[in-house]
C-alpha cells in the first residue's frame, strides 16, 4: 500500500466539511482579517511619513501595541493550527474534544515555533543547494508539525518522525502537494485581479476578502494532510507488523 492521493484529497476535504471544520474555517477567517490588519499597520508605521501608496486595511495604534497584539494573533493561529491538526487526524466531526483543546498546550506551542524556525532555516539553506535539497527537506519534514501536535513530540523527535514516515513517498507528497498549491495559487491570483478591478488595488474591501479567504484555504490543506498522514501511518504500522511477523516465525523456525 502506498499513498492513495485520490483519497487524502476527497477524504482529506471531508474531514473539513463538517461542525467542527465549519468552527474552525470561520476562526481561521476571523484571525486571518485580524492578521492582515496588524501586519498592515506595523508596516504602515515603518514606512517613510511621505510614502505616497496605501496598504488599505490599517488601524492607528501605538506600535508597542499594534506589535502586542500581533504576537498575541500569532500565538492564536498557532494555537488555531494545533486544535485544527488534532481535530482532522483523529477524524472528529461533530465536537471538538476538550483534551484536544488544552492537552499541553504550552508545550507544544513552544515545539512548534521553534520546530518552524528551526525547520525554515533548513529549508533556507537546502534551498541554496541548487533547489532540489530544499524540496526534500521540506517534503522530509512535512509532518513535523503533525506530531508536535497529534503525539506531543519535540520538535526533534518529530522532524526524526516525519523523516521515517515520508521515506519512499516523497514524489506522492509532491504531486498531492502541487494538485493542493497549483489550483490555490492560480485561484487567488484571479480573486486578486477581480478585487483590484472591483475594489480598487490595496483597497480595504479587498484586503478583507482575502484575509477570510486566505486562512480558511490553509485549513483546508491541514485537513488534506491530515488524511495523508493517517494513511502513511497506517502502512508503517502494516509494514512493522509484517516485519515483527516475519523475524518471529524466522526465530521460531
Amino acid at each position: 500500500m502506498s499513498l492513495n492521493i485520490g483519497s487524502a484529497v476527497t477524504n482529506g476535504l471531508g474531514r473539513v466539511v463538517n461542525r467542527n471544520g465549519g468552527i474552525l474555517l470561520l476562526v481561521a477567517a476571523v484571525l486571518g482579517v485580524l492578521w492582515q490588519l496588524l501586519v498592515n499597520s506595523i508596516f504602515v508605521q515603518m514606512l517613510p511619513s511621505d510614502f505616497p501608496g496605501s496598504l488599505g486595511l490599517t488601524i492607528d495604534l501605538p506600535f508597542g501595541i499594534l506589535a502586542v497584539s500581533g504576537l498575541l494573533v500569532f500565538v492564536l493561529l498557532s494555537y488555531l493550527t494545533i486544535v485544527a491538526i488534532r481535530t482532522f487526524v483523529a477524524g472528529e466531526t461533530t465536537q471538538i474534544p476538550s483534551e484536544f483543546l488544552q492537552r499541553r498546550i504550552p508545550w507544544v506551542l513552544a515545539n512548534l515555533i521553534v520546530g518552524g524556525i528551526v525547520f525554515t532555516l533548513l529549508l533556507f539553506i537546502g534551498t541554496l543547494l541548487f533547489v532540489i535539497p530544499g524540496i526534500i527537506v521540506y517534503l522530509s519534514l512535512l509532518f513535523m508539525t503533525v506530531y508536535i501536535a497529534v503525539n506531543d513530540e519535540n520538535f526533534l523527535s518529530a522532524m526524526s518522525s516525519s523523516w521515517h514516515l515520508t521515506r519512499g513517498s516523497w514524489i506522492r507528497l509532491f504531486v498531492l502537494l502541487a494538485i493542493i498549491i497549483v489550483p490555490t495559487m492560480v485561484v487567488f491570483g484571479v480573486l486578486s485581479v477581480v478585487f483590484s478591478i472591483v475594489f480598487g488595488p490595496s483597497s480595504m474591501a479587498s484586503q478583507i476578502v482575502t484575509g477570510l479567504i486566505s486562512l480558511p484555504f490553509s485549513i483546508l490543506i491541514l485537513g488534506i494532510l491530515a488524511d495523508a498522514f493517517v494513511q502513511l501511518q497506517e502502512e508503517q504500522h502494516e509494514t512493522s507488523t509484517e516485519s515483527a511477523t516475519v523475524d518471529r516465525s524466522t526465530t521460531e523456525y
